[in-house]
C-alpha cells in the first residue's frame, strides 16, 4: 500500500507506472464490473454512480473503453469512469478480486 494524502492509501498496483487495462464491463441489476488483463475483477454499486444508476440497461451496455484501457465512457449519458475509481477504498468495496 501506498500512502497518497491525507491517509488516503492506494494499493500498490494502482500507482502511475501499472498499465492495467480494463478488457472487460458487465452489469447485474445491482453493481457494474470490470475485468483488467491483469485478471482483477471488481464490482461496484451501481448507486454510487448516479448518473449509470438512472441509466436504462441499453444505455448502460451503449460504452467505450478509453484508448489507453483506463477509463470508460458512456456517451449518451454524459458519464465518464476512470479505472483508478473502482479502487477507491475510501467506500466498501461490494465484491474485489484483486
Amino acid at each position: 500500500m501506498e500512502r497518497v494524502s491525507r491517509g488516503v492509501i492506494r494499493p500498490k498496483f494502482l500507482n502511475k507506472k501499472t498499465d492495467m487495462k480494463i478488457l472487460k464491463v458487465w452489469f447485474d441489476d445491482e453493481n457494474i464490473y470490470v475485468k483488467t488483463d491483469s485478471g482483477h475483477i471488481i464490482g461496484n454499486p451501481l448507486e454510487w454512480f448516479k448518473r449509470l444508476n438512472n441509466a436504462t440497461p441499453e444505455q448502460r451496455k451503449n460504452f467505450e473503453i478509453g484508448p489507453l484501457g483506463e477509463s470508460l465512457h458512456w456517451e449518451e449519458i454524459d458519464e465518464d469512469l476512470s479505472l483508478e475509481s473502482f479502487f477507491d477504498f475510501k467506500r466498501t468495496l461490494n465484491y474485489a478480486n484483486i
